[in-house]
């Protein structure tokens, strides 16, 4: 009978259907996708974080596939109800990847930068782990069409099981709940509450009694056991002092800037970070068997996001917060460092005292947040400023506001009577030019607020 060619033909698997995971972070997309896939959850984590520097790439995929993954209950995806249609889990997993590959091919229109790559790697790997898992890439891509073509309706939100109430007869004070009693599992909890101690009235004896056996042979791999998380950091803390002294002897401080380039620098700071997410790797593999694993994966997650990082941007030089420059000399304002990562940033170029007729200042505010530039009255003042999202307020104009605004204007010198000028100084007396400065500000998102003669 388990002979011949009825027995080999099985029954159809059914399709694995993709919803939102209950172990969420966020929303639960990365874990859903993990358990569709067969995939770490970490991986997608750290591909949306990846490509969220690409542009905010990331974000945007990560919004898609949320609107077009079911709920952890099977219930219809936000796309599904808006387009009343069904649309299948392979797809899903589809479309996210020609978007990436989309937003890849729209990258290349500047040229190939940091931020091809950045797109381009995840998806890569990712086609490259499917197809080592024998998926059909090209016949696969084929059928989307016709699984976008069909024209089911989308599921039902499933109703909540009925919950069944409990009520335990050995309790005569104890009233007895609306609807059904199992009255199995009353007879196991009963059976269990005797093996564990409980008394004739169905309470349980108190944990610390003598009587109350201990349940177990060892600790609990979930509740006890050694934080691994702690030694992680305290591994990679270890690491960076090593490293330290290894690169610049015993005299070195963790707290110097040395070793803060070392570590996030963007010559070593790459492979500092990798190393660090080997060793997070290291303890999440010691974790399946021994300590408490909780927290690795959020350590890991950001070292990724910082290891990143720190390809791309000199994470040394991060500043936040206010900063106010005055400069009084041509030398002091040339020589002065006007960034700021995030905050609030003031420029005052009304103090500089020794600025002669007919000389040039050329300087570049590069903050995002808000700009404050303050510009004298005695010299023809040229400002450039370009804003990925924000506004340009002049005093005495209309504010203007937008994405990836360009903005210039020239504020010629004021004369005594409190007219422009032509570009001659204030006096006129010599004809000689006034002095000229160019001021450029470049911010991903803020405001640059301009002051003509405003202290």
């Amino acid at each position: 009978m388990t002979e011949g060619p009825m027995a080999e033909a099985a029954p159809p698997r059914p399709e694995r259907e993709l919803r939102k995971g209950e172990d969420r972070v966020l929303a639960g997309v990365c874990t859903g996708l993990g358990q569709y896939t067969d995939t770490d959850p970490i991986v997608w984590r750290t591909a949306f974080a990846l490509t969220v520097f690409a542009g905010g790439t990331g974000i945007l995929l990560y919004v898609a596939a949320w609107m077009l993954m079911r709920d952890d209950q099977g219930g219809p995806a936000t796309f599904e109800q808006m387009l009343d249609r069904s649309i299948p889990s392979p797809a899903v997993v589809k479309l996210l990847a020609l978007g990436l590959a989309a937003a890849t091919a729209l990258s290349l229109v500047g040229g190939f930068g940091w931020a091809t790559l950045v797109l381009a790697t995840p998806l890569i790997l990712g086609l490259l782990a499917a197809r080592n898992r024998g998926v059909d890439l090209r016949k696969s891509f084929l059928d989307l069409r016709d699984e976008l073509r069909r024209r089911r309706p989308p599921p039902t939100t499933p109703a909540p099981e009925p919950v069944a109430s409990y009520y335990n007869p050995a309790q005569p004070w104890a009233s007895a709940p609306q609807g059904p009693v199992d009255l199995a599992v009353v007879g196991e909890r009963t059976a269990d509450g005797a093996s564990h101690g409980t008394d004739d009235v169905g309470e349980s004896a108190p944990k610390g009694a003598p009587d109350a056996p201990e349940s177990g042979d060892g600790p609990a791999r979930g509740g006890r056991g050694v934080r691994l998380v702690d030694l992680a950091v305290w591994t990679i803390v270890g690491l960076a002092v090593a490293a330290s002294v290894a690169v610049q002897g015993w005299d070195s401080s963790l707290w110097s800037r040395e070793t803060a380039e070392l570590v996030f620098g963007q010559e070593t700071g790459v492979f500092f970070l990798a190393g660090a997410l080997a060793v997070v790797g290291l303890y999440a593999v010691v974790g399946t068997w021994a300590g408490r694993p909780g927290g690795l994966m959020a350590l890991g997650l950001v070292l990724a996001v910082a290891a990143a990082a720190s390809v791309s941007t000199d994470l040394t030089r991060l500043r936040v917060g206010e900063a106010v420059w005055r400069p009084e000399t041509v030398a002091e304002a040339e020589s002065g460092d006007y960034r700021r990562t995030l905050g609030v940033v003031t420029l005052d170029l009304t103090r500089v005292a020794d600025l002669e007729p007919g000389d040039t200042l050329d300087l570049s505010v590069r903050a995002n947040g808000v700009t404050k530039l303050v510009l004298p009255e005695d010299a023809r003042v040229e400002v450039e400023s370009h804003v990925g999202l924000g506004a340009v307020d002049v005093a005495g104009e209309e504010e203007r506001g937008g994405v990836s605004l360009d903005y210039r204007e020239v504020f010629p010198p004021v004369s005594a009577d409190g007219r422009d000028g032509d570009g001659r100084d204030a006096e006129g007396d010599d004809g000689a030019e006034a002095p000229s400065i160019t001021v450029s500000t470049d911010a991903l998102v803020g405001v640059v607020e301009v002051r003509h003669g405003e202290a």
